[in-house]
């Protein structure tokens, strides 16, 4: 894991310049540009108002479109960097087995990419807190304590979906289905109280659950993100990283020969 951390550092440069020509390449030609990182959780967002606090009733929950925006926007990034990334090396096998680039690089382009279009779209997620009636706080500058149990997950799970697409590319199929199974179990569209007792647990085992509530915290709840939830997202976190990190490492030397 020391060693996984020191080639990042050392690739560091080499990472940011295919990040940003990834994010630039994304928009590239389309006349609206970086709007496009809006449309998605507007689009959203619009539809669960109307499923969840229209069609259905009053939403359980307070500023419920608020409270929906603060679950889309990380959840977006965990769904694109997992679907995405599962794939990154079969799409970009050039660049392990020519540009003789580390086969962790292009998951890691992924999810940083996706970070981007993620910070991007945050000042949307604040100016309709003020709307709202939830004032600035102190709290959201806890917001980068937030980001960091995130991007370590993400860089864990996408790296090892990654390198087993590789060798069975039925995985990627797999993490497709499992995203939707996921994200309907995870409390984004309703709050976390509205779940019976009898399910909770499964919230408990859950590391979309814990590492979304610092962000509706924040956003939404208009506090400060607690040390147990921060703690909890950190714990999922490196759990994640280290047990990617161990997939990979354990897989590495079949990467190029399968690609």
């Amino acid at each position: 894991m020391l060693e996984h951390l020191r080639e990042i550092a050392r690739r560091r440069t080499l990472l940011g310049c295919l990040v940003l020509r990834e994010v630039r390449a994304r928009y590239r030609g389309s006349a609206l540009g970086f709007l496009w990182t809006f449309a998605n959780p507007v689009l959203l967002l619009g539809v669960y108002v109307l499923v969840f606090d229209r069609f259905t009733g009053p939403a359980p929950v307070a500023r419920y479109p608020l409270y929906a925006l603060s679950g889309i926007l990380p959840w977006l990034w965990i769904s694109s960097s997992l679907s995405a990334g599962c794939v990154s090396l079969v799409h970009g096998a050039h660049l392990v087995t020519e540009a003789c680039l580390p086969s962790w690089i292009p998951p890691a382009v992924v999810v940083l990419s996706n970070l981007v279009n993620f910070a991007l779209s945050l000042p949307v997620a604040l100016a309709a807190a003020l709307a709202f009636g939830v004032p600035l706080h102190a709290g959201l500058l806890l917001l980068p304590a937030a980001f960091v149990p995130l991007l370590l997950f993400l860089h864990g799970a996408t790296l090892a979906a990654a390198t087993l697409t590789v060798l069975l590319r039925d995985v990627q199929h797999l993490v497709q289905s499992l995203l939707l199974v996921w994200f309907l179990l995870t409390p984004v569209a309703y709050p976390a109280s509205s779940v019976p007792p009898a399910w909770s647990p499964l919230l408990a085992v859950n590391p979309a659950a814990a590492l979304l509530l610092p962000f509706q915290a924040a956003i939404h709840g208009g506090r400060a993100p607690g040390a147990a939830e921060l703690g909890v997202a950190a714990a999922w976190g490196a759990a994640a990283f280290v047990g990617g990190i161990a997939v990979y490492a354990s897989l590495r030397g079949r990467i190029a020969e399968e690609l």
